[in-house]
C-alpha cells in the first residue's frame, strides 16, 4: 500500500484521538447549557437542548469505545428526559443532574488524550481509500455527528462498500434523486427534528419509485422511533453504538445482485403434448426443464441434468409412476429428490398409495398453470435448501471442508486445461482462543461470521471461498498469479484488522494470518495444500501463542 494513504488501523485510532481532543469543549458546552437552564424557569426548549447534548454524547462515546463516559451520559439523558416528561420536577432533581455532569467530567478525565488531527483531511483520505478492479457498490451514509460519520464511513468502507457521507438531510436528499446508491444509512434524529431522518425517507419516497434499501441508526430504542422508521420503509433498524460488523453483513445482503439458480424440472409423461405444455408453464416461470417420454429412459437423464425435482405422470406404459419411484428411491444419491405426481385417475386410494412409495404430492388433471407453478416451486425450493444445507457451513453459508476441496480439484483440472494461473490462499484468525475465552463464544462466532461476510464482499466475483476448519478459512483465486494474490489478500488483512467487534461496553479488533500458494506447472493438489500450509506456518510465527 502506498505510504501516502494512511492505514485504516491508523486512521480510526487518529479519529477516536480527535474526538478525545475536542471532548472537553463538548462537554463545555453541555455545561453551558445546564448553567442557562439553571438561571431562569424550565422550558421544553432549553431541558430539549440539554437532552440532545448529552444524546449526542452518550452515543459518540459509546461508539468510541468510552464506556464510562457512555454510561454517565446515559444516567443525564435519562433525567433530562424525565423532567420533559414531567409536569413537576423532584425537589432533587437539579441534585441529580448536577452529579451527574460531575460522573461525566470524572470519566472524561481519565481519558489519555493525544494530538489533535484535521477531520477534513482525515475524510479526504477515507474517501480516496483505494478499491481498484473492484465492483464496488455506493453506500449513502447520512449522521449528523462528524465523528460518528467518519468512524462508520471508515469501517463500512472495509467491507469493500465505497461510502459517500452527509451531514445535511437536504444535500443528502439531492444526491439521491441525482444519483441514487445501492443503499442508505439514515441516522434516524437530527437537531430540531427527532424523527427527522425518517422524514427525509418518507419525502423521498412519496410520488416516486423508491426502492433503495434503507438502514436506520439511532441511540433510541423505543417502539415509537422503530416505528417512526418502519413506516418510513426502513429494511433494517441499529441502536447505537452499532455493531458494524452487522450492519455491514446487512447491507451485504440488502445489496446482493446475484440472482439464485432457477429450479431444475425433469418432466416425465408418455404424451408429448403434455411434456411440452408442462415445460412451456414451468419455463415462463424462471425454471429449466428437460422433458422425457420414455420413462425406461429417466436414470442417464436423472444422472446428466441432476433435478431439483421429477414431475411424473401416473399411467405409462413400460413403466408407471409409482414403479419410477420405487426404483429411483432405493438409489441413496436420490432418495431425497422431491417427485411430483399428475394423474387423471380419479381413483380416491391412488394418492396415498403413491405417498406410500415415495411421492411428496399428488396433482389431478387438469391442471391450472398457477397451481402447478406453486406446488413445483414449494417442493423444490425445498429440496434446494436441503442440498445447500449438504455444501454449506451452517454458521457462515460458505462452502463446508469437503466441498471446498472438490471446488479445489475442479479448479485445478479447469486450470490444468486453461493453461492459466490459479493461487491458492488459507487464512487463520490470530489469537482466536484467546477471543472465546475473554469475550465467549457468542462473540467468537460473530466474529467468524464477519470474516465470512468479509471475505464474500471483499473477494473478486470469480474467487471460490470456504470455510476449512475451526477458524481457518480457504480462498481459491482461478487466473490469479502470486503477486495478485499477495497484493489483494495484503489489503484485505489491513482492512479486517481495522474492524472494530463491540464485547460489553469495550470494542476490541481481530487480525488474521495468510499462507499464499501458487500451482506449479506440474504440481497436484497436495503440492498445493503443503505450500499453503508451509506459508501459514511461516505467517504465524510471528504471532504469540
Amino acid at each position: 500500500m502506498s505510504t501516502q494513504v494512511i492505514s485504516v488501523a491508523n486512521k480510526l485510532q487518529r479519529i477516536r484521538d480527535s474526538y478525545i481532543k475536542q471532548l472537553p469543549t463538548q462537554l463545555e458546552t453541555l455545561r453551558k447549557a445546564y448553567d442557562d437552564l439553571c438561571q431562569g424557569p424550565l422550558e421544553s426548549e432549553g431541558l430539549e437542548d440539554l437532552h440532545r447534548r448529552i444524546h449526542t454524547i452518550k452515543g459518540a462515546s459509546a461508539s468510541f469505545g468510552l464506556s464510562g463516559v457512555s454510561a454517565a451520559a446515559a444516567t443525564g439523558e435519562h433525567l433530562a428526559k424525565e423532567a420533559m416528561e414531567a409536569e413537576e420536577l423532584p425537589k432533587d432533581w437539579h441534585y441529580r443532574m448536577s452529579e451527574c455532569l460531575k460522573a461525566i467530567d470524572a470519566e472524561a478525565s481519565k481519558i489519555t488524550s493525544s494530538q489533535d488531527v484535521d477531520l477534513n483531511t482525515l475524510e479526504l483520505v477515507a474517501a480516496t481509500e483505494s478499491s481498484k478492479g473492484k465492483e464496488t457498490k455506493v453506500v449513502y451514509l447520512c449522521e449528523d455527528d462528524s465523528f460518528q460519520r467518519l468512524t462508520m464511513a471508515t469501517q463500512i468502507g472495509c467491507f469493500g462498500f465505497e461510502v459517500v457521507s452527509f451531514a445535511d438531510l437536504e444535500q443528502f436528499s439531492q444526491a439521491v434523486q441525482n444519483s441514487p446508491p445501492a443503499a442508505i444509512v439514515m441516522d434516524l434524529v437530527f437537531p430540531d427534528r427527532p424523527v427527522g431522518g425518517a422524514e427525509a425517507i418518507q419525502k423521498l419516497r412519496s410520488g416516486q419509485d423508491f426502492t433503495i434499501p434503507t438502514i436506520f441508526i439511532s441511540s433510541h430504542d423505543e417502539l415509537p422511533f422503530r416505528l417512526a422508521a418502519a413506516r418510513a420503509g426502513s429494511d433494517a433498524y441499529f441502536v447505537k453504538p452499532v455493531n458494524l460488523t452487522i450492519l455491514c453483513s446487512t447491507l451485504s445482503v440488502l445489496t446482493s445482485t446475484e440472482q439464485p439458480e432457477p429450479y431444475r424440472v425433469m418432466i416425465v409423461d408418455d404424451d408429448p403434448h403434455l411434456t411440452e405444455l408442462y415445460a412451456t408453464i414451468l419455463t415462463s416461470a424462471g425454471m429449466v426443464t428437460r422433458t422425457l417420454n420414455d420413462p425406461l429412459l429417466a436414470m442417464p437423464l436423472l444422472i446428466e441434468f441432476k433435478p431439483d425435482l421429477i414431475l411424473s405422470d401416473m399411467n405409462m406404459p413400460g413403466c408407471n409412476g409409482i414403479e419410477l419411484a420405487r426404483a429411483i428411491r432405493q438409489i441413496d444419491a436420490y432418495s431425497g429428490i422431491p417427485i411430483v405426481f399428475l394423474s387423471s385417475e380419479t381413483d380416491s386410494d391412488l394418492p396415498f398409495h403413491a405417498m406410500r412409495v415415495g411421492g411428496d404430492e399428488f396433482l389431478s388433471k387438469p391442471i391450472k398453470a398457477d397451481h402447478l407453478i406453486s406446488a413445483v416451486s414449494a417442493r423444490a425450493g425445498r429440496m434446494k435448501t436441503i442440498r445447500l444445507s449438504m455444501i454449506q457451513d451452517s454458521m457462515t453459508g460458505l462452502l463446508n471442508h469437503t466441498n471446498f476441496r472438490e471446488r479445489l480439484g475442479q479448479a485445478i483440472a479447469e486450470t490444468r486445461n486453461s493453461k492459466e494461473k490459479l493461487c491458492f490462499a488459507m487464512i487463520d484468525l490470530d489469537g482466536f482462543k484467546q477471543i472465546n475465552d475473554s469475550h465467549g463464544h457468542p462473540t467468537g462466532d460473530r466474529v467468524l461470521i464477519a470474516m465470512a461476510r468479509f471475505l464474500q464482499q471483499r473477494c473478486r466475483k470469480t474467487d471460490i471461498i470456504g470455510r476449512y476448519g475451526s477458524n481457518e478459512f480457504g480462498v481459491i483465486l482461478p487466473d490469479c498469479d502470486i503477486a495478485t494474490a499477495r497484493s489483494l489478500l495484503d489489503q484485505l488483512r489491513e482492512s479486517f484488522a481495522a474492524i472494530r467487534f463491540p464485547a460489553g461496553g469495550d470494542a476490541f479488533s481481530a487480525t488474521f494470518s495468510c499462507g499464499i500458494a501458487e500451482l506449479s506447472p506440474q504440481g497436484s493438489a497436495e503440492d498445493l495444500y503443503k505450500s499453503v500450509d508451509d506459508a501459514l506456518s511461516e505467517a504465524k510465527n510471528g504471532w504469540p501463542q
